[in-house]
């Protein structure tokens, strides 16, 4: 069977299990956005996984630049946004912010609200270990930013092919040693006539730095 087709019927079958156990109550009681919120990115990647497949794979999409509104040259816009209002904001005019549903990050985290994705997971490692798909993964690389969050939500380790390389540390940048005030930027000591008078010398002592 086609690699692609496999993993449709995998996200089908977990999209399914999703929705039961949303309903049910498994994400809390409202949990209902965060269980639509899973569907949706299950859905995508099956999409996506599919559209890599292809032979040929499309080239990758261009970055999208926010388009500005009108108004000023920065993009601001002068009309009121209402986009933030609920669906009775109309009537008290008064507005509301509602914080978007965010999935979890915790390794294997949809293994407990959904113990059918333990099934899931099943599949997804016998896919992994299906030659056409590592060979696929070696032409399109893409397909590791479908594959590398769905293992990590279902507790999988990823394979060697899915690994990314660590990245390299930033050397910092050594500090300039600080330059004494009777010299000039060269180092050179400056002329007598150019130092501070020995009254000002005195006050600051404290402060000085060696070299006075």
């Amino acid at each position: 069977m086609d690699v692609a087709l496999r993993f449709r019927i995998m996200i089908d079958v977990l999209c399914g299990a999703v929705a039961r156990r949303a309903a049910a109550g498994a994400f809390g009681a409202d949990g209902g956005p965060l269980g639509a919120l899973l569907w949706t990115r299950l859905q995508r990647y099956a999409r996506h996984f599919a559209r890599l497949c292809a032979a040929p794979a499309p080239p990758p999409r261009p970055r999208r630049h926010p388009r500005p509104q009108h108004g000023d040259k920065t993009g601001h816009s002068d009309k009121t946004d209402h986009s933030y209002k609920t669906d009775h904001s109309y009537k008290t005019g008064q507005t509301s912010t509602v914080a978007k549903p965010i999935l979890p990050r915790r390794p294997a985290w949809l293994l407990a609200p959904v113990p059918e994705a333990a099934a899931a997971a099943g599949l997804l490692r016998a896919l992994l270990a299906d030659p056409a798909l590592q060979r696929r993964i070696g032409e399109e690389p893409r397909l590791g930013r479908i594959l590398r969050p769905l293992c990590h939500s279902l507790g999988l380790k990823l394979p060697a092919m899915l690994r990314l390389a660590p990245r390299a540390r930033r050397t910092p940048r050594p500090k300039p040693e600080p330059v004494p005030h009777n010299t000039d930027c060269s180092g050179a000591k400056l002329p007598r006539r150019f130092r501070p008078p020995a009254w000002l010398r005195r006050r600051e002592r404290l402060h000085d730095p060696p070299g006075w």
